[in-house]
């Protein structure tokens, strides 16, 4: 699919959004160079090429950064939560994202194992992602 829309439109994401609804997690694949990429962009930043399409993710991956943010971004987040940018395995992509089930609400260890889950705010259903195994 050659993308349509402007940088930021609807356009962009609303297969990300519809896919976050149904508890699937997908990423946009570059259909020229087969690189991931994240988050969606008019043009593949590995080689500027506009047709990528949406491929499904596999949900697992590990922690690259991690944080403690106490000041929420608006009133859906409860604070403190953590934060943390995700490498998701064998796809070459990473993603920010919230950081749930975890003692005290502290980062996991950056390495950690880690695996997408759901949560609801602002009216979407957002990834976040929880050590593996915790429930």
């Amino acid at each position: 699919m050659t993308v349509p829309g402007s940088y930021g439109g609807a356009g962009l994401t609303d297969e990300f959004w519809a896919a976050a609804a149904q508890h699937r997690l997908v990423r946009p694949v570059c259909r020229a160079c087969g690189s991931s990429f994240f988050p969606p962009l008019i043009a593949c930043p590995h080689c500027v090429s506009e047709d990528w399409e949406y491929r499904p993710s596999s949900g697992r991956g590990t922690i690259y950064s991690c944080t403690v943010v106490h000041k929420a971004p608006s009133p859906e987040f409860e604070v403190p939560f953590s934060l943390a940018i995700v490498d998701l395995d064998d796809e070459g992509w990473g993603m920010l994202t919230t950081i749930v089930g975890t003692a005290e609400r502290r980062c996991p260890e950056i390495g950690s194992a880690v695996e997408v889950t759901w949560r609801q705010a602002g009216g979407r259903t957002l990834p976040a992602f929880r050590p593996v195994g915790a429930r």
